[in-house]
């Protein structure tokens, strides 16, 4: 049973850690010179860590695959494919990280290209950083609530449960939504 939820608890924050959308972390002024520098920074750092996602991805999915075939064990054969499918996962964010970047871009080659003084570029990125702000502080409250709803979910699942491993695998649900919710409140 332990390995059953430690095999659950992967999943579920290995897909929460997948589903998460990159925010713009810029905290600087809004001084165009020097969100440039940080764009083009963040644009390396991307390919980096999305050529980091591919091979690890590949690694875990071609490892899994072999883990898969070669085991008889039906818990073992599960976790092999859950590797497996993570891992094919991880190769798709890490080729959007390397090719796509994130929405920054969009927004900085369209100013960065445009005939727009600086002065203007500042009071757009101003306009646009306290837009992102305020989203990032909405996107924040969405996944408290969110997390704690699956929290609550799974607690009352568990409260009307008669099987006592199945009832042991929503508590531990419950526990570990509603430790994301609370680092989400922060």
């Amino acid at each position: 049973m332990m390995k059953f939820l430690a095999a659950i608890l992967a999943l579920t924050f290995s897909l929460q850690a997948f589903a998460q959308e990159r925010e713009l972390e810029y905290e600087g002024a809004a001084n165009w010179n020097d969100f440039r520098k940080y764009v083009l920074t963040q644009q390396e750092l991307d390919q980096q860590k999305g050529l980091g996602y591919i091979i690890s991805g590949t690694v875990a999915a071609v490892g899994g695959a072999i883990g898969f075939y070669q085991s008889e064990e039906v818990f073992s054969r599960t976790a092999f494919a859950i590797t497996s499918n993570i891992g094919l996962a991880a190769i798709g964010v890490g080729a959007s990280y390397y090719w796509t970047g994130s929405s920054v871009d969009s927004f900085f080659y369209a100013i960065d290209g445009s005939s727009l003084s600086l002065a203007e570029k500042n009071e757009v990125l101003q306009r646009y950083l306290d837009k992102e702000r305020e989203e990032k502080e909405n996107r924040r409250w969405i996944r408290v609530v969110t997390y704690g709803l699956i929290a609550a979910a799974n607690l009352y699942s568990a409260s009307q449960e008669k099987s006592a491993d199945v009832q042991s695998v929503f508590y531990f649900l419950a526990g570990a939504n509603a430790l994301l919710a609370v680092s989400y409140s922060f």
